[in-house]
């Protein structure tokens, strides 16, 4: 039994040496791999929670067998409970946080009314012309029109007033 501890120990230090090297690229071939399992609705079910909790299982089971007198069937139980204990505090401890520490760096159209922006190509009175904007993702080019019928040289600073289909509709900030 012993040797069983010693290959979950094992496989999950092994496994997390792999996943910091090589990344999420792993991990999401597990996920992919396990997608047939319909797992949606048990969000704890997690490749990291689960090798997280083998592994844990195998550290219990060589410290209960080595420093206990236990009969292997309850060493085999506690093990498991202790790896079942390991999995949620891994869930609620590192996987929900990080989660929900995830940042989009999309953008909305609509997001970027009231943005300031530079005109790159000049914008005529009738006609379209190009802004570049800072947003989220970084910086992002994008068709301009005049909002007050003025022409805007490029270099202006504007302001994005309205967006249309996918159209900025930019006024010239007088600084």
């Amino acid at each position: 039994m012993e040797t069983l501890y010693w290959g979950c120990l094992i496989f999950g230090i092994l496994y997390t040496i792999v996943v910091v090297i090589f990344g999420d690229a792993l991990a999401g071939a597990i996920d992919a791999s396990l997608e047939w399992l319909q797992l949606d609705n048990l969000p704890f079910i997690q490749p990291i929670t689960l090798i997280g909790g083998v592994a844990i299982f195998g550290g219990a089971g060589i410290l209960l067998t080595q420093y206990t007198d236990f009969a292997t069937a309850l060493v085999i139980l506690i093990s498991i409970g202790i790896g079942i204990v390991g999995v949620i505090f891994i869930y609620l401890l590192y996987v929900k946080p990080m989660e929900q520490a995830e940042m989009s760096t999309s953008y909305s159209m609509i997001e970027l009314v009231g943005k300031e922006a530079v005109v790159t190509t000049p914008v005529p009175v009738e006609g379209f012309g190009e802004v570049i904007v800072k947003t989220i993702a970084g910086i992002t080019s994008h068709i301009a029109a005049s909002y007050d019928k003025q022409p805007i040289a490029a270099g202006c600073h504007v302001v994005v007033v309205e967006v249309h289909d996918h159209i900025l509709y930019v006024a010239e900030i007088h600084l």
